[in-house]
This record gives structure tokens, sequence and C-alpha cells, in this order.
């Protein structure tokens, strides 16, 4: 079963998400995404967090979804609902709306990727977000930029199919190489231990 995790960050083109949305089995929404999923047309499964940035009308019109209230601080809406995918069994985890203007919503959100063992991505319009601790082929476009952020001591790291390539580079938690970019259309990235986010952008 693939999942839909639905949080409370940027959506502009809906269009753009119908293909995701219609490949899902369950719809999470975090917390404030439910009202992204009445922007989406989307009824949610569940919807969770600590209940302090969904609307009134998303809880009335919602009301036949599951909801779950937790008010663990020490996690924030998108952890909770990643967490509660993964107890579901999934195939693979999908975030949308995890994204925005809020610069410290969206790095807490790319950084909750690393709590996750699950196949779990964050994306959007432009970019494409993947925790990896061991391999991952990314398909794209020749030019598309491709970034890696340690977020542990890193071992072997290493990439095929990418403008400047590497091979068995060990890594100090936070070590970054950033704007890289894609020789064709797919390209693979592995490390031997630890874990790495990788970042597929491409401009609008």
């Amino acid at each position: 079963m693939k999942i839909l995790i639905v949080a409370n960050g940027c959506i502009k083109n809906t269009e753009w998400y119908k293909p995701m949305i219609e490949g899902c089995g369950k719809v999470i929404a975090a917390d404030g995404g439910a009202d992204n999923c009445i922007k989406l047309g989307i009824i949610p499964d569940y919807i969770i967090g600590d209940m302090d940035s969904i609307t009134a009308e998303a809880k009335k019109k919602f009301s036949a979804s599951k909801i779950i209230e937790d008010k663990d601080q020490d996690k924030t809406d998108l952890q909770l609902a990643i967490r509660l995918a993964e107890s579901l069994r999934p195939e693979n985890i999908t975030v949308i709306g995890a994204t925005g203007e809020r610069l410290d919503h969206t790095i807490g959100n790319v950084l909750s990727l690393a709590d996750s063992e699950s196949d779990i991505m964050i994306i959007d319009e432009n970019n494409e977000v993947y925790s990896v601790n061991d391999s991952i082929e990314i398909h794209g476009r020749k030019g598309d930029i491709v970034s890696v952020i340690a977020v542990s001591e890193v071992s072997g790291l290493a990439y095929e199919g990418l403008r400047w390539e590497l091979k068995n580079k060990d890594v100090h938690s936070g070590w970054m190489g950033v704007c890289n970019e894609m020789n064709g259309d797919s390209a693979k990235i592995s490390v031997t231990s630890g874990k790495i986010i990788v970042i597929k952008s491409r401009d609008g």
C-alpha cells in the first residue's frame, strides 16, 4: 500500500499532484494539512497532530476521518504522521505540502526523513527529497540539480551518473555536496554506512 501524507506547507499547482493522489491507498493529513486536502479535493483517512493549525472548516468537513490528537511537543506534526504511516506497513510514503515560506518548518520536515527507515520522499513541483542509508537510483533529466547532505558520519559515499562523480568517500555529519548535475536521465547515489539526504531539484 502506498501512503500519501499531506502537510501544512505550500501547495501551488493542485493539478500537478493528481498522479500521486490517484496512486495512493491511504491519505494522512498532518494537522493543518487537512486544509490542503480541501484545496486538493481529497478526503484524508486520518488527521494527526496537536490540532493547533487545522481550521474549524476542515474539522467540520472531515468529521468522518479518524482524528488523532497528539500533544507531544517533542515531535512535529509530520513526525507524528510518518510514525502513523509506518504503523500501517506501507510499500512507500510520499509527503507533499512539506515545503514553503517557513524555513524552520521546511528544514524540520526534511530532517524528519532522517528518522525514518521507510521508503519515503518529500516532493513538490521543483524538488524531490530522499533519505538514503544504502543506495538510491534517481530519475529525471540531464541538467537536473542533485545535492547531498550527510546527516550522520558516512563511509563509502559514491555517485554514478552525475557531472562530478565520487568513489568511496568518507564524510562527517553536516558535510554537503551541493549543485551537482545529472548527466542523463538517471543517477545512482550510495553509501556503505551512515545516512544522507538527497535532493533533486529543477528550476520552475
